[in-house]
């Protein structure tokens, strides 16, 4: 009895913070629901969200700095073989994942057929339609960007303008283009410039040590900060689900039309969540694929709190080295590639939204309009930035390439807020499952890379303790780490 009460305290104790921010989550919505009775004003429901922007501030300010320092390190941990095998497998996983939940939500549109029953008369404007070939410009654009310091806090962007203005709002017409830069972190373009870095750096063997050091004494240090940042979370998941759920409207009515449609993206996410992740997981690693997912728990509330992928890059560090020690050298290339541009949730949500509001506009879906939804939602699912929101804006820009009037999808907006951090949280869920698929695919070539390092760790640890490790050959030092104390 003694020895069971024991174990309970352990796990109780283990994972304080997961029930501390669950309970967080819970008060959220109560939150949420009180103030929303309330018939709030803009600001009751800033100064509800006052916290939760505070703490989104505070990991956003830490966000940047350890995408570019643990990329930097993780890369000349690895020899170019390595690297460019590493890199191909997460690409390719990322690109057929974002395929394969463009293809499921397409079926399931189809099949289901939700806007049967929401079907809808959309007066048609005079549209310009952004053409497919924009978005692989500002893909092209954003990949290798001008300047690193603007690419912290600005992406490029070809934007269709309303009246003269950014397209925020969905209910306007559009009536033109322009090449601007859009307030987002280009993760991808600074992923692509550490990595050419850190190449760099191991290409350059002792010269370029003190580089590798600062960059990996930065990441060790921004984790130790985060450590502590990251028990602030209850309070700001509390916070932001209260402002949600407050500002929310009408949605008794708009869920009588759109229940079916919600049902549909529903059904989609959860195939891949509770079916296909949990299977392909077990499949690797021979292993209970739940224990997996609730050791990184913690990680999917924050996601679910902010709707931002990118959000979750610190606790996912710490807990798939930490518990789960997965290579670093693996989750800290391919955790800020996967937040960049892995997008499945997303490409299941636009392309069950395309075919949604060609249903309710009496447009003709037929075999060619389902493979040229798939095919543009594919691709344009690379450009999408981590931000809220950013899915049903790249719903409307596909729908005016495909001349469709797009101002059927205001019906959309009311349940935006459920179904972008739905969709995220299906984004993250694959996003873990690809640095397990990336290490095992992998394995033979860290192996490798591992073996001159492991017999100069042991010295060094006999002789200084846990510390950088250094080559049996004077010449060059060693890049692994091989301490973990920040974590």
């Amino acid at each position: 009895m003694a020895v069971g009460k024991e174990k309970c305290l352990e796990v109780v104790k283990a994972n304080l913070l997961v029930f501390f921010t669950l309970f967080g989550a819970a008060v959220g919505f109560v939150i949420g629901v009180v103030v929303r009775n309330t018939n709030p004003t803009d600001r009751t429901l800033m100064w509800v969200g006052i916290l939760g922007e505070i703490y989104l501030n505070m990991l956003k300010m830490m966000i940047v700095p350890l995408i570019v320092a643990s990329v930097i390190t993780g890369t000349a941990t690895l020899d170019p073989k390595s690297n460019g095998k590493i890199s191909l497998v997460s690409l390719g996983y990322i690109m057929l994942t974002n395929f394969l939940g463009c293809l499921v939500g397409s079926i399931l549109c189809v099949i289901i057929r939700p806007g049967e029953i929401a079907k809808t008369e959309v007066k048609a404007f005079n549209l310009v339609p952004l053409e497919t070939e924009y978005i692989f410009a500002d893909l092209l654009r954003n990949i290798f960007p001008d300047n690193l310091i603007s690419a912290t806090f600005r992406k490029r962007s070809t934007n269709e303008t309303i009246n003269g203005t950014i397209v925020k709002v969905i209910k306007t017409m559009v009536t033109g283009k322009n090449l601007s830069s859009a307030d987002s972190t280009n993760i991808l373009g600074l992923l692509i410039a550490s990595a050419v870095f850190g190449i760099a750096t191991a290409s350059t063997k002792e010269i370029g040590q003190p580089f590798f050091k600062f960059f990996y004494s930065a990441t060790e240090i921004i984790l130790a900060i985060l450590g502590k940042l990251i028990w602030f979370t209850p309070i700001g998941v509390a916070s932001l689900i209260g402002k949600t759920i407050g500002g929310t409207k009408n949605l008794e009515d708009d869920f009588s039309r759109l229940g079916l449609y919600i049902a549909t993206q529903m059904i989609g996410y959860f195939l891949f969540m509770i079916v296909v992740v949990p299977i392909t997981y077990f499949i690797l690693m021979k292993m209970n694929p739940f224990k997996f997912l609730f050791t990184v728990i913690h990680a999917f509330v924050i996601v679910f709190a902010t709707s931002m992928t990118s959000m979750s890059i610190p606790e996912s560090i710490r807990q798939l080295e930490g518990p789960n020690k997965l290579d670093r050298r693996v989750t800290r290339f391919v955790i800020p590639l996967r937040a960049a541009i892995g997008r499945c949730g997303s490409c299941i949500y636009i392309s069950i939204s395309c075919l949604f509001v060609m249903q309710i506009t009496n447009q003709e879906v037929d075999t060619a309009s389902v493979l040229l939804v798939i095919i543009l939602t594919t691709f344009s699912s690379l450009a999408i930035p981590s931000v809220t929101g950013a899915s049903l804006i790249t719903v409307i820009i596909l729908l005016t390439a495909l001349n469709i009037p797009p101002e059927a999808a205001a019906l959309l907006y009311t349940f935006e807020w459920i179904l972008d951090r739905t969709r995220t949280i299906t984004n993250y869920s694959l996003q873990v499952k690809c640095v397990v698929f990336t290490q095992r695919l992998c394995l033979s070539s860290l192996k490798t890379d591992n073996n001159d390092d492991e017999t100069s760790q042991a010295l060094n640890e006999k002789e200084n303790g846990i510390q950088i490790a250094e080559m049996v050959d004077d010449e060059e030092y060693s890049k692994e780490d091989t301490f973990n104390q920040c974590l």
